[in-house]
């Protein structure tokens, strides 16, 4: 319910020039000239109302936007009476692309700011989006959002409902990215390029918590040897990581070309031996190597000479490969963890691959499969399909999900990148979010592609580094709490009964049905026969 309040009856002109407001899922991308109107039944509620797991951090919008004829107006105070964080939804803006269509479009909403400390800037006919996140609670509360304005500081007011499913919590880290693999691919090698001589040991840390707090734990997929610092892995370990890449171990050039030796092998061998050992082997972590990154049939016997060896001398070292062969991968091949372009899966091959000890088969996309009717997290596609990849994963069982970059940052060839910044006090940005990942050619970029954070200013100097937070990585985190309920539906309803809930949603790459409200009404609904089967047990 929305409400309206002034302080004063001085302000005349202030009160009339009311601003428009509607909650809206966060599943919505808002342009700039979005009204509640043009959103229809998306904007249809009043108030806020979610629900989850407890422990859960649940996301939406609300809409404001003042009308043409008013004066520019400031927001100056968003709080709440239960727990919750605000932001305003930014702009960056968007190019064409000959990779995928559609592509641009002008400016779309994706970074998340902080507050404009003078007052969030309220322009007319320009529509403003707020961000907040709640975190469910351990008992379902309701609560109240005051919005404050102006120099009369007029108020509005929405209801908050919070209800936590009965029986329900999320898991720790640990226990989720053990129940389904997470590798989303981080690397402080842009962070520091960008910043320059204001980066510093901080500036990593902090790039790396974002990351961990959307359940994607940083870890970098590519380095050709560990760590140099132990306590990398120790912080990757301490906030609930379960796979712990130790190095991208191969060096071969497209289709290995080249034979191994026995002392090629040896030497890459011993580039991980200290790292091992300081790991350990231990059931809360699965130290692993990588290689052989989308290379052809022609790399198996590469790949079993160096993988095998792996696997001789630590045998609870995994080893894990992206490899799209046609036909599959042969069940003896060294490889613990295939990692399979998500639309390129078969279920017959998959189902040969899990049903072998020690197998376990991930999913990925990158920049493909970019075809406009395939699920992908681009800044253009709707914002319901980060989070269908995943509702696709449990469909197909697979047992975890690759993505190669949360943070390169390749401007087109001849541009340099600096720190987002607003134009103004809007919440148009100037950092531009085409990213050119095969520089120097031009002719290929996606907007957003290998970047879920942003490279900002904060901190009360406004000048030291500091990351923001795409929406896209957000909602990130809502597709692995999504994983974990359906994962859990399958165990307690069965796979058939949870198939055909997932199916109301994704069906395949291609077919799937991306409505933000039927995504959260099947999500509610596939909660609510999870509670009603546990209560079950319990009785019997």
């Amino acid at each position: 319910m929305l409400s309206l309040a002034t302080t004063s009856t001085s302000w005349l002109v202030e009160q009339l020039a009311t601003p428009s407001l509607c909650v809206v899922p966060a599943t919505v991308q808002i342009l700039l000239n979005t009204t509640c109107e043009s959103l229809g039944p998306l904007a249809a509620s009043s108030a806020v109302d979610l629900a989850g797991m407890a422990g859960e951090l649940e996301h939406v919008q609300l809409l404001l936007r003042m009308p043409a004829s008013a004066l520019p107006t400031t927001l100056s105070k968003v709080a709440s009476t239960t727990p919750m964080s605000a932001l305003q939804v930014g702009y960056v803006n968007t190019s064409t692309t000959t990779r995928y269509s559609p592509s641009g479009g002008g400016w779309r909403p994706d970074p998340l700011l902080e507050l404009d400390a003078q007052g969030t800037l309220l322009e007319p006919a320009v529509t403003t989006p707020l961000w907040l996140s709640f975190t469910i609670p351990a008992a379902s509360i309701n609560g109240t959002i005051v919005l404050e304005m102006g120099a009369a500081q007029q108020r509005m007011s929405v209801e908050v409902t919070l209800t936590v499913w009965e029986g329900l919590a999320l898991p720790p880290p640990l226990e989720l990215h053990r129940d389904f693999g997470e590798i989303w691919s981080w690397d402080v090698g842009d962070v520091e390029t960008l910043y320059g001589s204001s980066f510093t040991n901080a500036t990593a840390a902090a790039f790396r918590e974002i990351n961990t707090a959307a359940l994607l734990p940083p870890d970098n997929l590519y380095k050709r040897v560990p760590y140099d610092d132990p306590a990398i892995y120790g912080y990757l370990r301490a906030s609930g990581a379960y796979l712990l890449n130790l190095a991208a171990l191969d060096s071969d050039a497209r289709g290995c070309p080249t034979p191994y030796t026995d002392a090629d092998v040896e030497a890459k061998l011993a580039t991980i031996e200290a790292a091992v050992g300081a790991i350990g082997e231990h059931p809360d972590v699965r130290p692993y190597v990588y290689g052989y990154d989308e290379q052809p049939r022609s790399c198996e016997p590469n790949i079993r000479k160096l993988f095998g060896a792996v696997k001789a001398r630590w045998p609870h070292v995994a080893t894990a490969a992206v490899l799209n062969w046609p036909g599959g991968l042969p069940a003896d091949l060294p490889v613990d963890i295939w990692i399979v372009q998500y639309e390129d899966w078969n279920a017959t091959q998959a189902a040969a691959w899990q049903a072998t000890p020690g197998k376990q088969l991930f999913g990925y996309h990158c920049i493909e499969p970019s075809g406009g009717a395939y699920l992908n997290t681009f800044i253009e596609r709707p914002r319901t399909q980060g989070r269908q990849l995943y509702w696709l994963a449990v469909l197909r069982q697979l047992d975890g999900w690759l993505y190669y970059a949360t943070d390169i940052w390749q401007p087109r060839p001849g541009a340099v990148h600096t720190p987002l910044r607003r134009l103004g006090r809007s919440s148009r940005t100037d950092f531009d979010p085409s990213n050119y990942i095969w520089s120097p050619r031009t002719d290929i970029f996606a907007n957003g592609d290998g970047q879920f954070v942003y490279p900002g200013l904060g901190g009360a100097d406004g000048a030291t580094p500091a990351p923001v937070a795409s929406a896209r990585l957000l909602l990130q985190r809502d597709a692995v709490e999504d994983a974990h309920l359906l994962r859990l539906a399958r165990r307690t309803l069965g796979a058939d009964k949870t198939a055909a809930l997932i199916e109301r949603v994704v069906r395949s790459p291609t077919d799937h049905t991306d409505e933000p409200l039927l995504l959260e009404a099947t999500r509610r609904e596939a909660a609510a026969a999870v509670v009603e089967a546990l209560a079950r047990r319990e009785v019997l």
